[in-house]
């Protein structure tokens, strides 16, 4: 496929649009966890290596997902068949998913509990806003443009998008507290909680719905 054919095919399949945009996601998400190992080897913060240690499980998600689709396309598949094995794929994502969230607890433990100030340079607090924005956009956009497909894959890979935005979120709140306060203490500890068990919360009840679903899915097939 050239360039012409290539452009001409994003505008025109949205599930092919869908498909490359997790592409990129997928190598954003490995950038960021190669970036918060190097923080927490710079900076020595606990805090970046149970991050980085969650988000390389999620790449490994991601990755699974994304092999599958490969294989799915290798074999030749209709595209009947391609959706009955996506459910099996679907089912497996949202199981992965609702434990990922349990992963979780451990750095939102060490973020919420550590009061000591990290001296982060500004760099940090913009590249972590970057990809918080970049992922934000990614999950709106891939919301807006399947939210209406039956194609299990494309849900799956909008999901992965979702849960990394708030993820992100998470990251973002941390650094910029590290960066320009004097630490998670006094009013900025029940901020830190309380917003922190808040998306835990929403993460938790997508992975449960979305687990739901996968489940009915897969019986009434």
């Amino acid at each position: 496929m050239g360039t012409v054919g290539f452009i001409a095919r994003l505008r025109k399949d949205f599930e092919y649009r869908a498909y490359m945009g997790s592409t990129v996601s997928f190598f954003a998400s490995l950038a960021f966890t190669g970036y918060n190992i190097f923080l927490g080897a710079v900076y020595g913060t606990v805090w970046n290596i149970g991050v980085a240690a969650y988000y390389l499980l999620f790449v490994a998600v991601r990755a699974f997902v994304g092999v599958e689709e490969i294989k799915f396309k290798k074999q030749g598949l209709c595209a009947e068949s391609k959706e009955e094995k996506r459910k099996n794929v679907f089912l497996a994502q949202c199981v992965l998913l609702f434990l990922l969230d349990l992963a979780l607890v451990g750095p939102i433990t060490i973020m919420v509990l550590q009061q000591k100030a990290v001296d982060y340079s500004v760099i940090p607090a913009i590249t972590v806003a970057a990809y918080t924005v970049f992922e934000i956009v990614t999950s709106s956009v891939s919301y807006v443009k399947t939210r209406k497909t039956a194609n299990l894959g494309v849900r799956a890979f909008k999901n992965l998008n979702f849960i990394d935005a708030l993820v992100s979120v998470l990251s973002l709140q941390y650094t910029l507290l590290m960066t320009f306060g004097d630490g998670i203490t006094g009013d900025m500890f029940t901020l830190c909680a309380v917003t922190s068990f808040a998306v835990w919360t929403l993460l938790v009840a997508v992975s449960v719905t979305n687990l739901i679903k996968a489940i009915k899915i897969k019986r009434a097939g």
